[in-house]
């Protein structure tokens, strides 16, 4: 493949993107997932009439965002929910290619199971499910239980498990737990999306908080199981940022102080290899949509290389912004992760 072959083929990937385009193109596309309630009964209104433009993907959350005492009410408005998108796409007033990536949140096993039964076909709707504190005790449970429900649907499904668990924070238990966790997971590989990181539970463990001038990476005990968690998982996987938890005050839109700290945390995440973030609240989502977008030098650099690897005969060359050496073995997996996100999220000029 020449550079100009590669060039053509960048500038082809798809920028639009529904459930069924893959997990090449899925796992980078979830970017800056947003979370609500499943109690809210607006969700598939606010989808149908495109309130919000930027949310790209979403999460309708079962678990520490509702009540133990309405967890069944909260499985009937997100039935409805579903019922309802799946009722305008079949009636031809809403599209699959409009619709965001949608996730589903579960509490615990048998919850999949039985919102599969509970939503029928609208079960379609959704490209997977988000399993929080995934750990080596309900591991297997859970696989288990997405194998069969992979057995007996049509439409493509992911899951997405959250590592936050006590046994992975506590270093005695920690590479052991990951392990497990790697392994068990192998066999669906093909179906998990991304490996999701829940930084606040793990700094609840030591009754630490970030304050809004600070990030996850500053609090060393947290960071330290972050980098654990993208060593055994990222060569993989799409490893995923924890939530930002600063966001817009509308009584006082004048202080950006949350957007300094979230722009700051973005930065030490991709620099770690993390991508995309978890999002609490609708203001947080275009700023990480934004830290996805590749800058012209790093989509240019990332041609070469892929151009430089198809001629065995040049292994190392001065990069295209002529300060920098770009190398064809060793840049190659970064490259490939370049142009899959500049396909997604656009490329920027350079400042």
């Amino acid at each position: 493949m020449d550079y100009r072959t590669i060039n053509n083929y960048a500038a082809n990937i798809i920028r639009s993107f529904d459930k069924n385009s893959g997990k090449e193109v899925l796992q980078y596309a979830v970017g800056g997932l947003l979370y609500m309630p499943g109690t809210n009964t607006k969700i598939a209104r606010k989808i149908l009439t495109k309130e919000d433009s930027n949310m790209k993907s979403m999460v309708l959350c079962l678990e520490d965002s509702i009540g133990d005492s309405i967890v069944e009410q909260a499985e009937e408005c997100v039935k409805n929910a579903l019922l309802e998108l799946k009722s305008a796409i079949d009636a031809g007033t809403f599209s699959i290619s409009e619709l965001p990536l949608i996730f589903i949140r579960v509490r615990e096993t048998g919850q999949m199971t039985r919102l599969v039964h509970k939503c029928g076909n609208a079960i379609s709707i959704i490209t997977g499910f988000v399993i929080p504190k995934f750990n080596k005790e309900n591991a297997l449970n859970y696989i288990n239980e997405f194998e069969q429900i992979l057995d007996n649907v049509e439409t493509p499904l992911y899951l997405m498990p959250i590592i936050e668990s006590r046994d992975v924070m506590y270093k005695p238990t920690r590479l052991e737990n990951l392990c497990y966790i790697y392994k068990v997971l192998k066999p669906i590989s093909d179906n998990v999306l991304c490996i999701r990181v829940g930084g606040t539970d793990f700094c609840n463990i030591y009754g630490i908080r970030r304050p809004i001038n600070a990030t996850i990476w500053d609090i060393g005990v947290v960071s330290d199981c972050i980098s654990d968690i993208i060593n055994i998982f990222a060569t993989d996987y799409v490893v995923s940022g924890p939530t930002w938890e600063f966001f817009e005050n509308k009584e006082n839109v004048a202080d950006t102080s949350w957007v300094d700290g979230l722009k700051k945390e973005l930065f030490f995440d991709r620099l770690n290899g993390i991508i995309g973030k978890t999002c609490i609240h609708p203001t947080q989502v275009p700023f990480v949509q934004q830290s996805l977008i590749v800058s012209e030098s790093d989509y240019n650099n990332a041609l070469q290389v892929l151009s430089m690897s198809s001629q065995s005969f040049v292994g190392v060359k001065k990069g295209t912004s002529g300060n920098q050496m770009n190398e064809s073995k060793t840049h190659i997996n970064w490259a490939k992760k370049i142009l899959a996100l500049s396909g997604i999220y656009g490329i920027k000029k350079d400042n």
